[in-house]
């Protein structure tokens, strides 16, 4: 990587980050508010809503230097999401795969890079299998989740290990000022229910939230002819938050979700949980401090339709310590971080654990109309020793409206406990995979509408293939990816409407052979048209893929597809609300993954209806 040029330089760039801007002027123009739906829309929504993943602190949409898409609460009550890719399916640089729906195997390839290449944060806590690398999307509860954030491009010199591709991160619902119980029941095609409750409010200093919440159903033939494979999921989640009198606050937030899912040739029993706690406190005004610990479970028992057996249990302890230190209009960062899997398994391992260290400092300067974003971080892995990271950002607005940016930033991958260690294929020798990105981009935020484009170009080093070698299967750090792409989005509030749209457009290249990476589409899209009438709502939303490729040679073509899907509410009393939702109207038949060495396609769900009934806000 570039920024292992200036290694030597590690000890001193966060020192003189930190110190520079405190002797720079502290006045600095005060920036407009967020702008919000013109007066008499039914609720006041921000188009330029506060986001906290792109550099690990409070900004605004339009103040971030980094593509960053946000899917709020409201989206998701209006679309009723079964699972947790239909409410991300076609956003700018999104592209899910699934073996089937519901449960199934899920890939999520964020701007053309692989499925492990993008990290998966719930309220603060890294998720995922350290025995396969990527995050288990199918298992995430859609009912508990208030907000998404979406960053595209590589989060290296934050987040460390993993956000090689972008990060997402999930948020579930915080405690209101008021007591308000809730509680929902649903069903539809497919043999689907889904019934849930919970509670929210206030007590004194402490807020909570507490909910669960069931879905089942009996899911589809995964191929033609084949037999129904069904799906269940228990989940529960828990948020609890306390003010101190001298301004600090600490919260505790869980995430548990466990069930079974059936598949062609056995079923598996999974347990997907978070467990998060946060302390903040403003020490004074130019210094914040914020701790937060950590634990995450992915585990799995696969029976197999043969009579074998597997299991294997990934726990994950993470620790970070960050300050934020502020003068004026500028904020400087600075922390530490933990990371440190462990696994069990049926399989036994060479090793079975590993840690993770990790210190950053970031640099957020704003000279209006000119910011800047700087930042670095080093990483000590135990597998494979220190990694360098750095990333680098400019923006200048254009008047009040209009800003351009441009970005350039790395990331890495550590290789999977599979990839080093696992009986008789893993590679001790793996070394990290490696992304550097630049991106350009513009934007315009108005009074009821925004749009936004980017363009940018990401390029993978030592990406890991599995080769034939003296006789066996090994994997090797043997290829590298140019992906170059092209995201524009959207969006517009008023007068009761709600729009939002966006297209991409994703070119990965495998540099080796010149061909496409498998099962990516080069055009993504996603149209969202929304109407309040009154007491009822009625909406649609169009998503459609170009063709993609599932296999390495070109051979195997999957055609693109174009799904609508159109839903309805109905606000029938105080607090009472029905909602129907038609997926997929049209009933047409698609297909996103193939199995090559059985020659059959994964099946997709057709129309499908589901009618819910929901007491509480």
């Amino acid at each position: 990587m570039l920024v292992d040029r200036i290694r030597s330089a590690w000890v001193t760039l966060p020192a003189a980050i930190l110190i520079a801007p405190l002797s720079l002027a502290a006045e600095g123009e005060d920036k407009p508010a967020a702008p919000l739906l013109a007066a008499g829309a039914a609720e006041a929504v921000p188009l330029n809503p506060v986001v906290v993943t792109a550099t690990r602190t409070e900004q605004q949409v339009d103040d971030s230097l980094t593509s960053v898409s946000v899917v709020d609460r409201e989206s998701i009550q209006r679309q009723q999401p079964r699972e947790f890719s239909e409410l991300l399916r076609g956003r700018p640089g999104v592209d899910f795969v699934s073996n089937g729906p519901f449960g199934k195997a899920t890939s999520l390839f964020l701007r053309g890079t692989s499925s492990d290449h993008s990290l998966l944060v719930v309220d603060g806590v890294r998720m995922g299998a350290a025995t396969t690398g990527g995050a288990s999307w199918q298992y995430l509860p859609p009912q508990f989740i208030e907000r998404v954030e979406i960053v595209r491009g590589p989060r290296g010199s934050v987040y460390g290990p993993d956000a090689l591709g972008g990060v997402i991160q999930v948020f579930t619902p915080e405690g209101g000022e008021e007591l308000s119980p809730w509680a929902e029941i649903s069903a539809g095609s497919f043999g689907t229910h889904q019934y849930g409750a919970g509670v929210s409010g206030q007590s004194g200093n402490t807020r909570y939230n507490l909910g669960a919440n069931h879905f089942h159903t009996d899911g589809i033939a995964l191929r033609e002819d084949g037999e129904r494979k069904g799906f269940y999921n228990s989940s529960a989640v828990g948020r609890i938050s306390h003010e101190f009198d001298d301004g600090g606050e600490l919260g505790v937030t869980s995430l548990h979700s466990e069930g079974r899912t059936e598949f062609i040739g056995g079923k598996m029993t999974f347990v997907h949980q978070a467990l998060g706690s946060t302390y903040e406190r403003s020490i004074n005004q130019h210094w914040d401090t914020r701790v937060t610990l950590g634990q995450s479970r992915d585990e799995g028992d696969t029976v197999n339709d043969n009579g074998s057996e597997s299991e294997f249990a990934t726990r994950r302890q993470v620790a970070n310590w960050q300050n934020s230190l502020f003068a004026g209009d500028h904020e400087i960062l600075v922390g530490l971080d933990y990371l440190d899997d462990e696994i069990t398994s049926s399989s036994e391992y060479e090793e079975d654990s590993r840690r993770n260290r990790g210190s950053y400092a970031q640099a957020l300067l704003d000279f209006a109309p000119l910011s800047l974003e700087l930042g670095i971080r080093h990483d000590d892995n135990d597998s494979f020793g220190t990694v360098n990271t750095a990333n680098a950002a400019v923006g200048y607005r254009l008047g009040e409206s209009h800003r351009i940016r441009a970005s350039w930033g790395e990331g890495f991958k550590a290789p999977t406990f599979n990839e080093l260690y696992f009986p008789g294929f893993g590679n001790p020798d793996l070394e990290p995979e490696e992304s550097s990105s630049v991106e350009l981009g513009i934007s315009g935020l108005y009074e009821n509408w925004f749009w936004d484009a980017v363009a940018y170009q990401t390029d993978v080093d030592n990406l890991i293939e599995t080769v034939f070698q003296d006789g066996v299967f090994l994997p090797q750090n043997v290829n590298e990816a140019r992906i170059r792409g092209l995201e524009i989005g959207a969006g517009w509030n008023r007068d009761h409407w709600r729009i939002y749209g966006s297209v991409s457009y994703t070119d990965p290249e495998d540099r080796e052979s010149g061909k496409r990476l498998i099962r990516r589409a080069k055009q993504t899209g996603r149209l969202e048209v929304d109407r309040e009438i009154g007491d009822w709502s009625l909406g649609g939303t169009i998503i459609a893929q170009s063709h993609r490729f599932n296999d390495a040679d070109g051979a195997e073509r999957l055609a693109g597809f174009a799904l609508l899907n159109l839903r309805a509410g109905w606000r029938f009393a105080e607090s009472w609300n029905a909602r129907l939702v038609v997926d997929n109207v049209l009933d047409r038949d698609y297909v996103i993954a193939r199995d090559s060495f059985n020659d059959f396609d994964y099946q997709q769900p057709g129309r499908s209806v589901n009618l819910s009934l929901r007491y509480g806000d």
